[in-house]
């Protein structure tokens, strides 16, 4: 199974260099706080390395409801600074509404991710999938390996153009990802992968994309219990 796992990472990997141009380099920190049982707040920092250095940056504010154990929506606000090439930072601002749905089986854990994204303020007006307006379907799998201390995560994205441009009304790119979340039993995650791109119904484009993600979960601080006088006695 480990071997497997191995083959597929690699495979993909060098599938990833063959076919494109383009490289770069996400590394993604964030911060995680249960208010309640129903209410989660969480802030992330993105960065996004290519040829040119930093290319893409942008703080994200998100805000999540469980409204059953297998079933969350959520919301997220995000600040985008990005360029093109060597020209200066323009900005630009996004909604994403989320819908995220889980089912665990054993050691097999199965999601599915539907969002719908707008973006405002834009820099430019050509349709950009990553950027702009788009609905994205992202199923996910995941495997916890009995006594290892890697968890392998495959997905794969589907991005959606709902806009009436010329290549507008049809699918525009699908992400791939494969890659392992470190099982640390602590309120610190760390996930490490590689997503592919590729653009399709259009001129052919491919990226491969490094990733490095980490993210701490607040704790509350649990309520001591009251001793009463009698048992002080």
């Amino acid at each position: 199974m480990k071997g497997a796992l191995f083959v597929s990472f690699w495979v993909l990997y060098q599938f990833g260099v063959a076919q494109t141009t383009e490289q770069a380099l996400w590394v993604e920190t964030g911060v995680k706080y249960e208010m309640n049982k129903r209410w989660a707040l969480g802030t992330e920092l993105n960065q996004r390395y290519g040829a040119y250095g930093l290319e893409t940056f942008f703080p994200q504010v998100s805000l999540k409801y469980k409204v059953t154990k297998w079933l969350k929506p959520s919301v997220d606000y995000r600040y985008i600074s990005s360029k093109s090439y060597d020209e200066p930072m323009l900005a630009s601002q996004r909604i994403n509404a989320n819908l995220q749905a889980d089912y665990t089986k054993k050691r097999w854990s199965f999601g599915l991710r539907v969002r719908y994204q707008f973006s405002f303020s834009r820099w430019n007006t050509s349709y950009d999938a990553e950027f702009d307006q788009a609905w994205r379907i992202k199923p996910s799998i995941t495997y916890d390996i009995n006594d290892f201390v890697l968890s392998p995560v495959c997905s794969a994205e589907f991005f959606y153009d709902p806009t009436y441009h010329q290549h507008g009304r049809q699918f525009a790119r699908i992400r791939y990802f494969t890659g392992f979340m470190l099982d640390l039993n602590s309120p610190h995650e760390l996930g490490l992968g590689v997503y592919f791109d590729q653009w399709i119904n259009q001129v052919p484009k491919q990226r491969v994309m490094y990733s490095i993600a980490y993210s701490y979960a607040i704790q509350k601080k649990k309520k001591k219990e009251k001793t009463s006088q009698k048992n002080n006695l």
